[in-house]
């Protein structure tokens, strides 16, 4: 738990996961000062409270299904030290690009949903973002390394033999542990090996000017 009491404004179209959202927080040490059930009310209490952090849902409301990542990324322009924590259904590679090239300070998150197992590993999560770090699960980075390779051949060419030897093992759909088993002595290992391949790929942004104490810090995946 945090040692201090962040503030948190809490967006979901749902009353229901709101309220779930909001009594979760609590329970953390975070105190909620807002929620919100659209983008624009999402922008409109963030910019009134000023939170430590946002923690929203990708999809806010019935307009398209990006609205409250527009709503972060809007968010992150105007007041770029607030953390911001996106929960999605599905990975959206341009999306999660989009998130991550902004170039503010505050941490941020782009998670899926299923993959947010245990209240230990959200609170992890929540209060990584909260410091500043850049948190983002591995099946994310995954698809957008895919979707770079497809767009840019010559980048094969900045990449380790191990890089591509793990690259290869991902467009083969191995599970994240049979790579860990094949190369790695352990998962802080292969996430570094995901952190130095993404940077190699042109999808850091302007990560290496945020507040994390690695240049990108990953979900554990299962």
């Amino acid at each position: 738990m945090p040692s201090y009491e962040p503030s948190v404004v809490v967006a979901d179209e749902s009353p229901l996961l709101r309220a779930g959202l909001t009594a979760l927080l609590a329970r953390g040490g975070y105190q909620v000062v807002a929620d919100a059930a659209d983008a624009e009310a999402l922008v409109q209490a963030a910019t009134d409270t000023l939170p430590t952090l946002v923690v929203t849902d990708a999809r806010l409301g019935s307009g398209p299904d990006d609205e409250g990542i527009r709503a972060a990324l809007r968010l992150h322009e105007k007041v770029p030290e607030m953390g911001i924590v996106v929960l999605a259904d599905t990975v959206e590679t341009t999306y999660a690009a989009a998130v991550f090239a902004g170039t503010g300070t505050g941490g941020l998150g782009y998670l899926r949903k299923s993959r947010v197992r245990t209240i230990p590993h959200f609170f992890d999560v929540v209060g990584r973002v909260a410091s500043g770090e850049v948190v983002v699960d591995p099946e994310v980075i995954s698809q957008m390394l895919e979707a770079s390779q497809d767009a840019d051949p010559e980048a094969i060419a900045r990449l380790t033999v191990r890089q591509s030897e793990v690259l290869g093992m991902i467009h083969a759909g191995f599970p994240n542990r049979a790579i860990i088993s094949r190369f790695f002595s352990g998962r802080r290992q292969f996430e570094q090996c995901l952190s130095e391949m993404f940077l190699a790929f042109g999808l850091s942004g302007d990560v290496e000017h945020r507040r994390t104490p690695t240049l990108l810090t990953h979900l554990a995946s299962g």
